[in-house]
């Protein structure tokens, strides 16, 4: 082309070879529109005896969009327009038309939209929260929140904290981190230099509320902070001295004694390792079967209390297949779809030695395997070996014999504390402000909150000395 020029609404294209039959024009027309309507403009040769065109309609964000029609205007597929016009497009497509323009016609588009806001993406998640609270007879209240995240790019974790409260310790992955108290929060960092896991991984803190000193009788409230991610279960442990009876609890969590079984199940919250399917463990007091291709087991501590929280990674030696999961409330766990052969345990808890067992894993007949783990840091190893059967010193028959007992004192057992009120006993060694009289003997209480979505999570309850 030679040159262009537009004068009183014409535009006049000067081309090099006028005698050339075919031409190909590529002109590119911009407006500004602050409405929600527009006309679609179309462009005419002047004294053109025949004109035939393609028009592609594409929507930048999130809209929706209305196209009216007229004037020997017909809607076509996307795919049948052509494939050169269809490469100039850069954003989604909303409509295709097509026009055979005859001496009497006009084409036009009318085009109406609403334009939606673009939602952002979720930055982090925590897949579930374990939250164990100690009271003291004081009132004073010392929480634990360990937090199974996943986390894409959000940078800290907001906390609001009730008024009255103070974090004492924070950690990420396993390494210790110093909160930031902000205007309006605490941040927890999550991502560091260099730091950037793919799969979840471990933020907990501690924190201390004043409270109020316990009378003869009252009520008392529990308040967990404002969390800014979204959590999809929420489980909280909260231990009471004994002296106190307490009932008619209250507030936004359930008791967990009144849902199923079931339903407390989240022990394949880690999901699946290594492209394995995720695997999952029984919550019901049963004695454990097994089918074909699957392990499990029940893990428990020096003194025969089930370990619930363990964490079991199974792999299989000879392919180097591995996943992990969580023991329920009763120290069980299972996974399934495992090959004959040499297969690695290792159970880790917080609070215990890890252990690590390799045995002969027959597919076809698959016994129990059950692990009693010692008292000691993380870092020191107990290897065992075993055949396929009970593991150090807990046979079956042991086993039935613990579940004998709880079956003759069920109301004992659901109060009875976790191995997470020992280890945030141990946790806040050392790290209190003031001195404080940590209950030692007392009794726990188990509630459950699904999708808690940046809100406060209340307990509430009444109490009366023994």
């Amino acid at each position: 082309m030679e040159s262009s020029e537009v004068e009183s609404g014409v535009l006049t294209l000067k081309v090099t070879g006028p005698a050339q039959r075919s031409h190909e024009f590529l002109i590119s027309m911009e407006k500004s529109i602050s409405a929600t309507r527009a006309d679609a403009p179309f462009l005419s040769f002047k004294d053109a005896q025949r004109e035939t065109g393609e028009v592609l309609v594409e929507g930048a964000g999130t809209i929706e969009l209305t196209a009216t029609e007229s004037g020997g205007l017909k809607r076509i597929d996307f795919k049948e327009t052509n494939p050169y016009l269809r490469s100039l497009a850069h954003s989604p497509l909303e409509a295709a038309f097509r026009y055979h323009k005859q001496p009497n016609e006009k084409p036009a588009l009318a085009l109406e939209w609403t334009r939606f806001p673009d939602s952002s993406v979720i930055a982090a998640v925590a897949e579930r929260a374990v939250v164990t609270t100690l009271v003291t007879a004081e009132g004073r209240s010392l929480t634990e929140i360990r937090l199974t995240i996943k986390n894409q790019a959000q940078p800290f974790l907001k906390v609001a904290l009730p008024a009255g409260a103070s974090i004492l310790s924070a950690e990420v992955a396993g390494e210790k981190v110093k909160p930031v108290e902000g205007p309006d929060g605490n941040r927890v960092p999550l991502l560091r230099a260099g730091f950037r896991p793919v799969d979840s991984y471990t933020v907990s803190f501690v924190f201390m509320h004043s409270g109020a000193p316990f009378a003869k009788k009252g009520g008392s409230d529990l308040v967990l902070p404002k969390m800014d991610v979204p959590i999809n279960l929420l489980q909280w442990e909260v231990f009471l001295p004994e002296q106190y009876k307490v009932k008619d609890f209250g507030g936004d969590a359930i008791a967990a004694n009144l849902l199923p079984a079931a339903s407390l199940d989240v022990s394949g919250a880690e999901g699946a390792l290594n492209g394995m399917a995720r695997g999952y463990s029984v919550s019901n007091f049963e004695v454990l079967s097994l089918l074909p291709g699957q392990l499990g087991g029940i893990v428990v501590d020096p003194t025969g209390a089930m370990v619930p929280n363990a964490q079991v990674t199974v792999t299989q030696i000879d392919t180097g297949a591995q996943r992990t999961v969580v023991t329920d409330n009763s120290g069980r766990w299972i996974v399934s779809n495992l090959s004959t052969g040499r297969v690695k345990i290792a159970v880790n808890a917080f609070g215990f030695k890890q252990l690590v067992s390799q045995i002969d894993y027959n597919g076809g007949g698959p016994v129990p395997f059950n692990f009693a783990l010692s008292v000691g840091a993380a870092s020191e190893l107990v290897e065992v070996t075993a055949a396929n059967g009970g593991l150090s010193g807990y046979s079956t028959v042991d086993l039935e014999r613990l579940q004998r007992d709880v079956r003759k004192n069920p109301e004992k057992q659901q109060m009875a504390a976790s191995s997470n009120v020992t280890n945030l006993q141990q946790r806040i060694s050392g790290v209190l402000p003031v001195r404080v009289d940590v209950p030692r003997a007392g009794n726990s209480y188990n509630f459950v909150r699904p999708l808690v979505l940046d809100e406060e999570t209340k307990v509430s309850f009444t109490y009366k000395s023994k």
